[in-house]
């Protein structure tokens, strides 16, 4: 938090980011002083909001209107959040009982979840594959020609993929040799192997094998994101048509999620980062929350949350702790 402001000037800043949060108009002395209990003179009042005008974190429309939050004053008032809410360790009242073996599932249903609790756009990266190693693999035969390989790993992530028969061993062979060659390797390993390079090969058991793990790690690559709720921001948020369009694209283009994504410093910790600090004219009312789930100490994978910047700070922190914690939960201790 900033220190070139003192107590009461950080408890007026907070007031008029809710109170401009709560009517969406500027805010002035008059009302600070009739909404909240601050032991200064009117004067005082108008004093320190103007120090917080020419610091930036308020502006006015016109010289005798009320004064509106800036994106810094944003980003003060939420940490403000953070640090009463890890101070009094708060927790929402969920249910914690409950298991989920199926990963693809337990991303979309939370997913949904957020969305729907905090109407906005949610993004739940896939887990680094890094972590995700293979615990069995069962080979089905689907059609004449066809076979079925599953593939179940330690996150209950399953991959499945249909593959010809032709050149390959009957199906419990097939099965047992990819079992041996598989079991305990994550998907990582499998990227590093299929991008060495390729030696002439004459036996084509070997090859059809490559093959296989092509196939196999091109289907854990073929989605790498979960979406949830781009027609709850819109609905709430009623953006105009530049940040419709901005957000239809970055929910339909990977390439343009990672430029995004890259460029923000993850942690376990919940932060939030502004249209304008991306150079995003058309998302600039738009406030994104971003932070990881774990596997243990490992950060798995990332979360992206987006909604109106002029939105409920503690509602959105608390309830995007708490569920993804609880998957960070799920993920380290009960699957």
């Amino acid at each position: 938090m900033s220190k070139i402001l003192h107590d009461r000037q950080k408890e007026i800043l907070k007031y008029i980011v809710q109170l401009y949060i709560k009517n969406k108009k500027p805010v002035s002395s008059d009302e600070v002083l009739e909404q909240f209990k601050i032991k200064a003179s009117s004067a005082t009042i108008r004093n320190d909001m103007q120090k917080l005008q020419k610091l930036g974190f308020v502006y006015q429309q016109h010289s005798s209107g009320g004064r509106i939050p800036t994106d810094s004053a944003l980003k003060i008032y939420f940490q403000m959040i953070k640090e009463a809410y890890n101070q009094e360790d708060t927790h929402i009242d969920i249910p914690k009982k409950y298991k989920f073996y199926d990963l693809n599932l337990m991303f979309q249903s939370l997913a949904d979840l957020i969305s729907k609790s905090l109407e906005g756009l949610v993004i739940f990266e896939y887990p680094n594959p890094k972590y995700v190693y293979i615990k069995r693999v069962t080979v089905t035969p689907l059609m004449e020609n066809n076979n079925v390989i599953t593939v179940l790993t330690n996150l209950g992530l399953v991959v499945s993929r249909a593959v010809e028969i032709y050149g390959l061993p009957p199906s419990q062979e097939l099965e047992t040799v990819l079992n041996n060659g598989l079991i305990g390797k994550t998907f990582y390993s499998l990227f590093m192997i299929l991008s060495a390079p390729k030696l002439e090969i004459e036996d084509i058991r070997i090859t059809n094998f490559m093959e296989i793990l092509e196939q196999i790690t091109s289907e854990f690559n073929r989605k790498k994101y979960i979406i949830s709720g781009l027609e709850k921001i819109i609905a709430k948020c009623e953006p105009d048509i530049n940040a419709i369009e901005t957000l239809a694209l970055m929910v339909e283009n990977d390439r343009i999620k990672e430029q995004i994504l890259k460029n923000l410093d993850f942690s376990d910790d919940i932060k939030i980062s502004f249209g304008e600090d991306f150079n995003s004219k058309a998302l600039k009312n738009m406030v994104f929350f971003y932070t990881t789930y774990n596997m243990n100490s490992h950060p798995l994978g990332k979360v992206f949350f987006i909604t109106d910047k002029y939105c409920d700070y503690e509602k959105n922190y608390v309830i995007l702790r708490e569920y993804v914690s609880r998957l960070s939960e799920i993920i380290s201790k009960n699957l």
